[in-house]
């Protein structure tokens, strides 16, 4: 009988876990949306479905008091985490949704601090924040109207949460900054800042991360495009980010120049694990050069020497690409009649030397990615 109970209640407390998961609920009318999000790193972001995060955090001394401090972005849907009720362990919560759809679309507005920036959620129950150029200012409640002696019905709305279309934020990409803006260490260092520069294109983290594409975001009616949720460009189709990367090619008196223009708002993969590199090769008949790699990165530490992130307090080396800089690489092989140049920028998820001090053996991780390719005939 004690083993009969025992096994009701296991169950009926897995039932309560999976119940309250966020996305149940907005699945069902957003089918597309959903599978888009399984994909991306909202749903991958915690310990255990992220292997650079999980490396790291086996790494920080918290760990061996189990005092997570990466919640506030890596898991703001574990609410009981986040309020300190329970710590970090293994539940639906962090194996599916770690930052659910409700977790951004709940956020009001952002407090700025010299640290890191702070998520403000609304109060309000099934109330959701969104962006719609054609609805910007409005604030949709559910209606239902009845018309020929209530033989027609039409409705208009969620009959799931209000919809507000008025806040700025989800224009202006600033609902973003909460989390991806700059991050200050204990020791009042900068280990991670975008330094995000506006210009007069008007792009935003939303549109270039979270651009348009074909497909109805709802299934009650075909609204033709959505805002695509995969919200990762490690598994995105790389064309969507290459457009804001321009390479060029310029021959000199002495050989060529490779010109990198970063058009995107921010600097390119400010987070110091990240390398970007540059491979350059000359093709001609059937022989092929490569010649050497050119790396762009941040490197953090302490002492003269790499640290970890809560230890570093100081820059050893910086040669990011920023905001839009168009950066020049000079080689001195002279170019001839007939060679081929093909250039190819890219970016490892994790540097491979830190990648393997780490631990890590994902190739999703170690595997180099190549964001734009250019293909030059002299």
């Amino acid at each position: 009988m004690l083993k009969l109970f025992s096994l009701l209640l296991f169950l009926f407390a897995t039932t309560q876990t999976y119940a309250t998961l966020e996305n149940t609920t907005c699945k069902k009318c957003h089918p597309t949306i959903y599978a888009e999000y399984q994909k991306s790193m909202h749903s991958r972001s915690s310990i255990f479905k992220d292997a650079v995060h999980k490396a790291v955090w086996d790494k920080h001394p918290a760990k061996a008091k189990n005092n997570y401090k990466c919640a506030k972005c890596h898991t703001p849907s574990d609410h009981d985490l986040i309020l300190g009720k329970t710590k970090l362990s293994k539940n639906a919560i962090q194996e599916n949704e770690p930052i659910s759809c409700q977790a951004c679309h709940t956020i009001e507005s952002i407090e700025k601090h010299t640290k890191i920036n702070k998520n403000k959620f609304t109060q309000k129950k099934k109330y959701f924040f969104s962006a719609d150029k054609s609805r910007k200012g409005k604030k949709i409640k559910f209606q239902e109207k009845s018309s020929f002696f209530g033989l027609i019905t039409k409705t208009s709305g969620s009959p799931y949460h209000d919809i507000d279309y008025s806040n700025k934020n989800f224009y202006d990409g600033n609902m973003c900054l909460g989390c991806h803006d700059h991050k200050q260490n204990g020791k009042n260092f900068s280990v991670c800042d975008m330094q995000i520069k506006n210009d007069d294109t008007k792009e935003t983290c939303i549109s270039c991360h979270m651009p348009k594409i074909q497909g109805s975001f709802v299934n009650l009616k075909n609204t033709k495009t959505h805002a695509f949720h995969g919200i990762s460009i490690h598994n995105m189709d790389t064309s969507l980010l290459s457009k804001h990367i321009k390479l060029s090619l310029n021959q000199t008196a002495n050989g060529f120049e490779v010109g990198i223009e970063n058009k995107a708002n921010h600097t390119l993969f400010a987070q110091p694990l990240r390398l970007n590199q540059l491979r350059v090769s000359i093709e001609k008949e059937d022989k092929t050069t490569h010649l050497e790699t050119k790396n762009f990165m941040r490197i953090i530490g302490k002492n003269g020497k790499p640290a970890m992130p809560w230890v570093a307090d100081s820059e050893l080396k910086n040669t990011l690409i920023k905001a839009h800089e168009i950066r020049k690489v000079v080689y001195d092989t002279p170019l001839k009649k007939g060679d081929t140049v093909v250039i190819e920028f890219g970016y490892y998820l994790v540097n491979p030397k830190a990648a393997k001090k780490l631990g890590i053996t994902d190739e999703h991780v170690t595997e180099f990615k190549i964001l734009t390719k250019k293909r030059v005939e002299i």
